[in-house]
């Protein structure tokens, strides 16, 4: 919190340098076990997350309100880091069952610029591997072009597929958004374009991250996968899994949506670092490229052998049935 009490940009240094450091130091391995126990009280740790985020979000608001331009700024950046920080706890809750948890993690996401989210991303886990709803990037994509497009495109899909299939999403779809528009034309109304600029920014910047991260994890998996096949690329960095409830361990989460955190547990395909240090590579295309590019030709090659092995096998299988 004090991050924000007139040194937004030492947060910044700490998260997109230090961090990465010591989370390359720290190296491999899983923060929480696979055998804790789902009542236990790493449970509250996104509730308490989320809530901490949500003060720090109302402190940078109010800071912004008369903040000269250099700290705008910086409360911009670093409330919009961590703000995609925070949604990989928000995501741990929209998968929890009951309607405060909905209600709850819809007006989060609303305030961290994905009024959508809810719907995109149920959207995402039913046709995984599909552009067409975001967060999968073909091979030769660069995160810059992938943004942009993941997010229209998973607000666009979030539309349309909720009027021909769910009656009662788009009347949520346009809540959320009217509530979005609200806030921002209840600070345009005071007359406090700073606190407008800043709610903007700062949700611009956590979008590019999230989408980001999206980016790492489904990059190359754009193809129709095999059955038990890798969907998605795991990181097994410790720090970047203890910041980020287990997020890295994503191949199990598409497994089965509703297991909690705790029990979330590394699969076969991996990337060669943390979310923290990966990111920066994104933003140097040719450098992903020439680390990633490779791992998804190995990747897919294997599989396919794999599945062309498992073919052959069941169909001896099936002769000697007969």
């Amino acid at each position: 919190m004090s991050s924000f009490d007139g040194h937004p940009w030492a947060f910044v240094v700490v998260v997109l340098f230090a961090v990465p450091a010591l989370d390359a130091m720290i190296g491999r391995g899983a923060p929480v076990s696979g055998q804790a126990l789902e009542k236990s009280a790493e449970r509250q740790v996104p509730c308490w997350f989320a809530l901490t985020w949500a003060c720090a979000v109302a402190i940078g608001a109010y800071r912004a309100a008369h903040a000269p331009a250099l700290q705008l700024i910086g409360l911009i950046v670093g409330c919009g880091v961590l703000s995609a920080t925070a949604m990989a706890h928000l995501h741990e809750l929209t998968h929890r069952p009951g309607k405060i948890w909905r209600l709850l993690s819809d007006l989060a996401f609303i305030v961290a610029g994905y009024p959508h989210y809810r719907v995109a991303h149920r959207l995402h886990h039913e046709h995984l591997g599909n552009p067409e709803f975001g967060s999968t990037a073909s091979v030769g994509t660069s995160v810059w072009r992938h943004v942009g497009r993941s997010y229209t495109s998973a607000l666009k899909s979030s539309l349309t597929r909720s009027f021909f299939q769910h009656s009662g999403v788009p009347r949520t779809l346009f809540q959320n958004a009217f509530v979005a528009v609200l806030l921002l034309g209840a600070a345009l109304t005071l007359h406090l374009w700073r606190v407008a600029l800043f709610y903007v920014g700062y949700a611009a910047v956590s979008v590019f991250i999230v989408e980001a991260v999206g980016y790492m994890q489904h990059y190359g998996f754009d193809q129709d996968p095999r059955p038990g096949a890798a969907t998605s690329w795991d990181v097994d960095f410790w720090l970047s899994n203890c910041l980020l409830v287990n997020n890295g361990f994503h191949g199990s989460h598409h497994q089965d949506g509703h297991l909690p955190y705790q029990r979330l547990a590394g699969q076969r395909a991996t990337l060669p670092g943390g979310y923290f240090q990966m990111l920066w590579l994104t933003l140097v295309p040719p450098l992903w490229f020439s680390v990633m590019d490779r791992r998804v030709r190995i990747l897919l090659a294997r599989q396919r052998r794999e599945g062309t092995a498992s073919s052959d096998q069941l169909a001896r299988d099936s002769c000697q049935i007969v």
